[in-house]
């Protein structure tokens, strides 16, 4: 009978994760924001999804940052579609008002 070794993680994720954030500016906690999401969405080591669960949790608490900027990075920025709204051909807008008859 063997007896196989189980790895056992001591480490804390937050304490590591207050370390790394604590010194960067707001918008280099934005960047990282999104770049943890990014990561999120591709498969990856257990361990690896701990330490960016902690990370975008670390932020996500930062009272500092814009909670409805951090929605936006998260769900993903405007559809093209919305983007494009406001392009349009302004051309129909400028014509001016004429009188029934």
């Amino acid at each position: 009978m063997h007896r196989a070794a189980k790895h056992v993680d001591e480490r804390n994720y937050n304490r590591e994760a207050q370390e790394l954030v604590k010194n960067l500016s707001d918008d280099q906690k934005y960047e990282m924001y999104d770049i943890i999401i990014k990561q999120q969405q591709k498969a990856q080591s257990e361990t690896r999804e701990q330490e960016l669960s902690a990370v975008k949790s670390i932020i996500e608490k930062d009272n500092t940052l814009d909670k409805n900027r951090l929605r936006s990075i998260s769900r993903g920025y405007k559809s093209s579609m919305a983007h494009e709204a406001g392009l349009g051909d302004l051309k129909a807008n400028n014509n001016p008002k004429r009188k029934k008859s």
